[in-house]
């Protein structure tokens, strides 16, 4: 009987011994699975956002370049050759490089340029057509910036309408009959409805709110009427404002977009 509680003892001692080495072992496997937290652009800066500067040009006074950045790792950039009307529009994706310390973006079929830009502190800079760093950092340098600067895109662009309550607008045979507006910084607005011109005040307000006010329009006949009288009536109740995309569309509360505007070229 001795001899069976000996053989039962030594069985639940070796037991024990095994079972704390087999946890130890798991806690040492456990602690080196346990990956190393790495501080880098991705995961440290607040690098959602909308970017604007101006970079060289070969041919031309400079380049204005806008960049928007989403969390979803999607962007839009919009590129202003100055001295020129008219703009280049890209949209698409975007990757971190392995150091995330860079991104590339897709869709931008330049054969390298404007691709490829480091992300540091409230700026992107742009690399070269390999992802390599430029000579002069400061020449191509976007900074990151806040509303102020949509309200200064608002103001620098001549606006053409495309669109009212959803059906599309066509373009006129005479380029001096295109609805269009034009937002000046003193706080006035005026456009043409298409055959009469307007104009008026608008107050800036935060969270892209907008107000029209004291708006007057010629009141000549025209062939048709439609257009005018639909957007005189937006201009009244449009209440904020968006620019997305190389198109400016005004709202009001959480309907559908009144109106859309297609960016022509930066004044």
């Amino acid at each position: 009987m001795r001899r069976i509680s000996l053989v039962v003892a030594t069985m639940l001692i070796l037991g024990s011994f095994c079972g704390c080495k087999n946890t130890q072992k798991a806690a040492k496997t456990d602690a080196v699975s346990q990956p190393t937290d790495v501080t880098n652009a991705q995961n440290s800066l607040d690098w959602v956002g909308f970017y604007f500067g101006t970079v060289p040009c070969a041919d031309c006074p400079g380049i204005d370049v806008q960049i928007t950045l989403n969390s979803d790792l999607t962007y839009t950039m919009r590129r202003v050759y100055q001295d020129r009307k008219g703009s280049f529009t890209n949209a698409g994706s975007f990757v971190w490089n392995a150091t995330k310390t860079a991104i590339t973006l897709k869709n931008v079929n330049e054969g390298g340029a404007f691709e490829h830009f480091a992300v540091k502190e409230g700026k992107l800079i742009m690399q070269s057509v390999d992802g390599k760093k430029l000579p002069d950092e400061k020449q191509n340098t976007l900074s990151k910036h806040t509303e102020s600067v949509q309200n200064e895109l608002l103001t620098s662009t001549y606006w053409k309408l495309v669109e009212l309550n959803g059906k599309p607008i066509t373009s006129p045979k005479e380029p001096n009959n295109e609805a269009h507006i034009l937002f000046n910084p003193n706080g006035r607005v005026s456009g043409s409805l298409g055959c009469n011109t307007f104009t008026g005040s608008y107050t800036l307000q935060e969270n892209s709110r907008i107000q029209f006010s004291q708006m007057v329009n010629t009141k000549k006949m025209c062939l048709d009427m439609s257009v005018e009288e639909e957007l005189v009536k937006i201009l009244q109740v449009a209440d904020s404002y968006a620019i997305t995309d190389n198109q400016l569309t005004l709202n009001r509360a959480r309907m559908a977009p009144l109106a859309k505007f297609e960016a022509v070229y930066m004044r």
